[in-house]
């Protein structure tokens, strides 16, 4: 994260125009991209500070990164200040943003005045339009909000997701609102990148006498944490000295909120900002990771897969809910475990538990399948490119 943290660092520092943005170049004859309403957060990140990063590293692109915002819960993209320079206007090709639930037009129509020329992306990386009634985001996206975000994608020319669930998804929606529509889809992943690691020196491995079993979880997973509460349960009466459950972004006002664990030891460690999240969880030297999902199509199409390749990145085996996406990338007992009923929970994390070698030759595995399947290979950089072309 050092790269990204200097990004922001420079961004939020520097005034002058020739500094801030010093690949800025009109006559370099590459394409240029310019990334609009990156956030200190996990969208900001993989879908633009990180694709940004490592077009900067071709010799045929470069990329320029508006401005990175400090993330708030309590704000929608749209509420950032989106005012650029003009030169920036001129000087793209295509510029990026996210999903935007306010009429897009004025803005396409400004900036085209400037450069009849350039393209727009929206890139979506959560799937808005079928968030479950229980999350506490359902009522802030109002079907009035939705519907706009619906119309916004007739405006635009390419639309972006990290995988073909949400991509066919809002193809559908595009359609609806626009019959005759011109738009092209483009899918490319959340994935892993060295600059992700460029400040971990080494993975931290448990030195403890506990064998430390970790959930990646974020507030709104109540339903989500709740499958494991009776396997947490059983487990820690089964193995009460043996092992330690942590939820890492959790705290206990927000179990207890969602009348989770209130009777058994659980470790609690807040959320961190994202761009300390990496080396916060190379910190907590994870033996197992747990990866518990409700089957629905938000979670289908949501970060199961990112939460996997932040384990992954780390040497971590996991156990996870055996649906869309780990059934397609988890080969089970080789590079994970896949369960479904408490049962299955409790036999395949029972297994990592008891056998030190398993854990660490499935988590072996899993970085294998991590770094050659899922980050930026020269294959995967291609494929970005060609979505600027």
């Amino acid at each position: 994260m050092k790269s990204t943290k200097a990004l922001y660092h420079h961004l939020n520092t520097t005034r002058e125009f020739k500094y801030r943005y010093p690949n800025f170049d009109n006559q370099d004859k590459k394409v240029h991209v310019l990334f609009l309403m990156a956030c200190t957060n996990e969208q900001g990140y993989y879908r633009m500070i990180l694709p940004a990063l490592e077009l900067n590293r071709t010799p045929t692109h470069s990329a320029i990164v508006g401005q990175i915002h400090k993330w708030n819960f309590n704000k929608q993209f749209d509420d950032y200040d989106i005012a650029i320079d003009f030169r920036l206007v001129e000087w793209a090709d295509y510029v990026v943003v996210p999903a935007l639930f306010s009429d897009i037009n004025y803005i396409i129509n400004s900036m085209r005045e400037i450069n009849s020329d350039i393209e727009f992306v929206m890139d979506v990386d959560l799937n808005y339009h079928q968030l479950p009634e229980d999350h506490p985001d359902f009522k802030k996206f109002t079907p009035e909000l939705k519907q706009i975000l619906q119309k916004n994608l007739s405006q635009i020319d390419i639309l972006s997701a990290p995988n073909n669930y949400l991509l066919s998804t809002y193809e559908k929606l595009a359609q609806e609102a626009e019959e005759e529509l011109s738009l092209y889809f483009e899918r490319y992943g959340n994935l892993l990148s060295n600059f992700t690691y460029d400040e971990i020196q080494h993975i931290q491995r448990n030195s403890g006498n506990r064998i430390r079993i970790g959930l990646i979880i974020e507030a709104s997973q109540g339903k989500d944490v709740k499958l494991l509460e009776n396997v947490v349960t059983i487990l820690l009466e089964k193995y009460p000295d043996k092992i330690e459950i942590i939820l890492f972004g959790w705290s206990k006002k927000i179990a207890l909120q969602n009348e989770l664990f209130d009777k058994v030891p659980i470790t609690y460690e807040n959320p961190v900002p994202f761009q300390e999240f990496h080396s916060r969880l190379n910190s907590l030297a994870f033996d197992i990771g747990l990866l518990p999902f409700v089957n629905n199509a938000y979670n289908i199409s949501g970060k199961g897969l990112t939460r996997y390749l932040d384990f992954a990145g780390s040497m971590v085996p996991v156990v996870a809910s055996k649906m869309l996406p780990f059934i397609k990338i988890i080969e089970e007992g080789d590079n994970g475990c896949l369960a479904e009923t408490d049962e299955e929970w409790i036999s395949k994390i029972e297994g990592l538990i008891l056998n030190a070698e398993l854990r660490l030759a499935i988590g072996n595995s899993a970085f294998k399948t991590a770094w050659e399947k899922f980050s930026y290979t020269p294959q995967s950089v291609e494929r970005l490119k060609n979505i600027f072309i």
